[in-house]
């Protein structure tokens, strides 16, 4: 690392990574969100619900799984504000990753609050909508207050 006794920062080496993660049993998953669905799964043997979607339990290890939209409103039940960007994410603005919890539909999503959402209006409480969006060509889901 470099340290620049002016700014008194340093800089590090650039590095880049590229993954690929193979998905073709949880397809269906990415195509809904393009579609502008952000879906789930179900497991038939115990009734387990996961997010993000499995292709099999991770509770009974069955592989007999079925699908469902998440259509509820949920409730944010932990949050962060990432100010200090990794280097894989240094040209995003601040932003901030929330867990919010979905009873209707038996699930906790972990996504981004959307975009522009005012910092100080988070709140752990908060009522929030999961949404999917296509940005910079990746299908991403986030989550969108409502009143």
């Amino acid at each position: 690392m470099a340290y620049d006794p002016v700014s008194g920062t340093l800089k590090s080496r650039s590095i880049t990574l590229s993954y690929e993660i193979p998905v073709s049993k949880i397809a269906r998953f990415w195509e809904a969100l393009g579609e502008g669905k952000v879906l789930a799964t179900r497991c038939r043997r115990c009734g387990r619900r996961m997010f993000p979607p499995q292709a099999a339990c991770d509770k009974c290890h069955s592989e007999d799984i079925e699908w469902f939209e998440i259509k509820s409103t949920g409730r944010v039940v932990a949050f962060t504000h990432i100010v200090v960007r990794p280097a894989s994410f240094q040209a995003y603005p601040v932003y901030t990753p929330a867990i919010a919890e979905f009873e209707e539909d038996g699930v906790r999503v972990f996504a981004w609050i959307a975009p522009g959402t005012p910092k100080r209006a988070i709140k752990v409480g908060m009522k929030v909508r999961v949404e999917a969006r296509t940005e910079d060509g990746r299908r991403t889901w986030v989550l969108v207050p409502v009143e």
